[in-house]
């Protein structure tokens, strides 16, 4: 006989957890399900602080968040793209932005035509083409509107958050909808014979007991380390980074919407704005730099204080998410440096997936198989255009560039390089976690060029004049110059 899904425990204390507790709450209200999270203490390894995906936004309205409430709450900011810096030698640079390139001609992507000037040696930015670039540039910031001109509606955005004020409102936010909070020391698990768990033991508290269990405490992985295989697959070998670290810093003046991205001989550091103060760390390698050498650098870059946190890194994933009763969730599912803003990302999608996925009685099994497939999916395509940044173009010159170059391409990226190098063509498969533009925006940006484009792109495009584009690039310009300064913006609408 079904035995109906009653109660899911959470164990976690970072905005992952927050995340996850809230949208089964939220998303199976009507069927009253008992939500626990299961507080084990501050999270020793949570971010500082991170920028994310647009994706947050849409979780955000499911979980009924105003924008407004959250931004005023947590001094989060804007986020129109990302600027990297000397990626490929001291002095490169692009944009990725998270909009669209130009407008679409003839139903080819505008990213084609970008492709064939460049080749016939008539390169141009990318970024004059693009609202939501060219509005970071100028430290413009306006949210998306439909309108009768496509351009204003032609771009989306995102967020620089702050990590304890962001998983402080989660926690309300949670405990609003009805989420039941337990705080207490983690001590083991109780199991039943077929290797499911029964319940959590608590220290001087009696066990909680559930049907199904999340384990988002991060990379300590309370729950998983107890009741499942530690196999995962280790990606260090295309990504050598293994030590981050991160402070606050002063405010930046006029601060842009975007986040930015320094390369460095050792790895690469970075910078976002926070509503009273930035936030900047560092990515980098053991091997070429020491952590104090690291910090010397990163004061060198951005003026931080010194609540410095320095947090072990190494990028893989589980080759399990879902086993048996337990989930692992972001952070505890997948290690991965924050390039491309994928910190929440995969929480996210986990979350999404679950909802979609969730089990109609607590002794299910087929759901685990198809949450596997696709999780495994989705964190894969993140680890590919995370690596893609090391080697869509020569790497610049050091030990850490050598020893990210040092060994092939997964088959995935290999593939889907090698396409794109020999006919100009992206490829996109199911779960993915960038778009065809997101691939664009890094591929013309780090001066990736096929050896041709595609016969029939090249033939539709012959009749594209450049002069015909000069009213595309001065409507941007024009839009980008009229929206508000960002932090103007924020001020008086967030």
């Amino acid at each position: 006989m079904s035995t109906l899904v009653q109660r899911v425990v959470v164990v976690g204390s970072g905005s992952e957890a927050w995340l996850a507790a809230a949208a089964l709450k939220r998303a199976f209200r009507h069927v009253n399900l008992d939500v626990v999270v299961l507080e084990p203490g501050s999270a020793a390894d949570s971010p500082l602080a991170q920028w994310t995906l647009p994706s947050l936004r849409s979780l955000h309205g499911l979980l009924g968040i105003r924008e407004s409430d959250f931004m005023r709450e947590t001094g989060a900011t804007f986020r129109l793209a990302s600027e990297h810096q000397q990626w490929q030698n001291t002095a490169s640079g692009f944009i990725h932005a998270y909009g669209e390139i130009g407008v679409v001609l003839n139903r080819i992507p505008f990213y084609k035509y970008l492709l064939l000037r460049a080749l016939r040696r008539q390169a141009e930015p990318v970024e004059i083409y693009s609202l939501a670039a060219t509005a970071a540039r100028l430290g413009r910031f306006a949210r998306p509107m439909e309108s009768a001109n496509s351009l204003t509606a032609s771009f989306t955005y995102a967020f620089h958050i702050d990590e304890r004020p962001y998983s402080e409102f989660l926690r309300r936010h949670a405990e609003k909808l009805g989420v039941r909070i337990v705080r207490g020391t983690f001590t083991g698990v109780s199991r039943l014979p077929d290797g499911r768990v029964q319940s959590l033991s608590v220290a001087d508290q009696a066990a909680i007991t559930g049907d199904y269990f999340l384990d988002c405490s991060g990379r300590e992985a309370l729950l998983m380390s107890s009741i499942a295989s530690l196999d995962r697959d280790d990606w260090s070998a295309w990504l050598p980074a293994d030590r981050r670290i991160a402070a606050h810093a002063a405010a930046l003046t006029d601060a842009a919407p975007l986040t930015r991205t320094v390369a460095t001989e050792s790895g690469w550091m970075w910078q976002m704005p926070l509503a009273r103060s930035s936030a900047a760390g560092y990515v980098y390698s053991s091997r070429a730099a020491n952590d104090g050498a690291a910090l010397a650098q990163l004061r060198g870059f951005a003026n931080v204080g010194d609540d410095v946190t320095t947090r072990p890194l190494k990028a893989g994933r589980r080759k399990q998410f879902w086993n048996a009763n337990c989930i692992a969730i972001g952070t505890t599912a997948m290690e991965l440096e924050p390039l491309a803003g994928a910190d929440l990302h995969l929480a996210q999608f986990g979350i999404a997936a679950l909802v979609e996925l969730f089990p109609l009685n607590a002794d299910s099994s087929l759901e685990a198989i198809e949450y596997n497939r696709i999780l495994s999916a989705q964190a894969d395509s993140l680890r590919d255009f995370t690596i893609a940044h090391y080697r869509a173009a020569a790497p610049r010159s050091g030990e850490y560039w050598r020893a990210a170059a040092s060994h092939p391409a997964p088959d995935s990226l290999a593939a889907r390089l090698d396409l794109f190098r020999a006919n100009g063509r992206i490829t996109l498969l199911d779960h993915e976690a960038f778009e065809e533009t997101d691939w664009a925006w890094l591929l013309l940006g780090t001066g990736c060029l096929p050896a041709a484009l595609e016969l029939h792109m090249t033939e539709n495009l012959r009749h594209a004049a450049p002069e015909h584009f000069a009213t595309l690039r001065a409507a941007i310009q024009s839009l980008a110059a009229s929206m508000p300064r960002h932090m103007d913006h924020f001020e008086r609408r967030a």
